[in-house]
């Protein structure tokens, strides 16, 4: 264990020197951001729909542009290039497991760009005029639970993310891999489409799904969209999810290293 808190904390520094692209990833965010809440406004101009409001819209939007780097779905720096290039043969010798280095690596990566993004979105989004304003969260109970769905998002997202590493090992295309997996889990997670303005009979299947953990339920919460005691049974069964998926990908990453043969040398 303290390998793997190492390898995070040595990530997490390295992505923390990488301030310009912060403050383009913070230009980018907010100019996507204003553009959303413009177009979903005019697309709710009845009011609301299925009792999801205009202001929970522009809230819900501004809380995805602010913590969009969690959320992206995307792999570790340069283990696209390492498998590719046969370099990932070094990593059989340490004595470490490679699921778990990757894990940490990624983890650590998405939480510093975060960090580095996430406040100017927020204080410029609740300085807005107040029809597409960021708004407070309904209550400290919902906040906190808010935080803590938050924390299963990013792992969540992390877990799906290594299944795209998985698929480099077999096709041996990073960017076909991650472009099949960030496609699916972003399209059914509510990245590009606010999965509550989606019909009613297709919401109750995504919300048991656990790409709606990385976007959705979180934000739900903070608005108050799902209240604190149905927000706690789909973080459970968020965990449940969760568990499941690692060991998937476990399983399924160990077999790739198991059959990976490395050319040349």
């Amino acid at each position: 264990m303290k390998s793997y808190f190492g390898i995070f904390k040595m990530e997490f520094k390295g992505e923390l020197q990488y301030r310009a692209k912060a403050l383009a990833g913070i230009a980018t965010q907010l100019f996507w951001g204003l553009l959303q809440v413009y177009l979903y406004t005019a697309f709710l101009n009845s009011g609301s729909v299925d009792g999801f409001s205009i202001s929970q819209m522009a809230s819900y939007i501004w809380l995805g542009q602010a913590f969009f780097a969690l959320r992206y779905v995307t792999m570790p720096k340069r283990v696209g290039q390492e498998i590719t290039n046969g370099n990932v043969c070094y990593k059989f010798v340490r004595p470490i497991g490679i699921y778990n280095q990757w894990y940490a690596e990624g983890i650590a990566q998405k939480l510093a760009a975060t960090l580095l993004r996430f406040a100017p979105i927020i204080i410029i989004g609740f300085l807005l005029p107040k029809s597409i304003a960021l708004s407070l969260p309904v209550s400290v109970g919902a906040f906190f639970l808010f935080l803590l769905a938050l924390i299963l998002g990013l792992f969540m997202s992390h877990s799906l993310s290594m299944f795209a590493v998985y698929l480099t090992f077999k096709t041996l295309s990073e960017k076909g891999s991650l472009g099949i997996v960030s496609s699916i889990v972003n399209i059914l997670g509510g990245l590009f489409i606010p999965l509550p303005i989606l019909p009613q009979a297709l919401q109750e299947v995504l919300r048991y799904l656990p790409f709606s953990y990385i976007t959705d339920l979180p934000f739900r919460i903070y608005i108050g969209n799902v209240g604190i005691i149905d927000g706690l049974i789909y973080i459970g069964i968020g965990l449940a999810w969760l568990v499941a998926i690692i060991a998937i990908g476990k399983l399924l990453i160990g077999r790739a290293l198991k059959k990976t043969v490395v050319q040349g040398g």
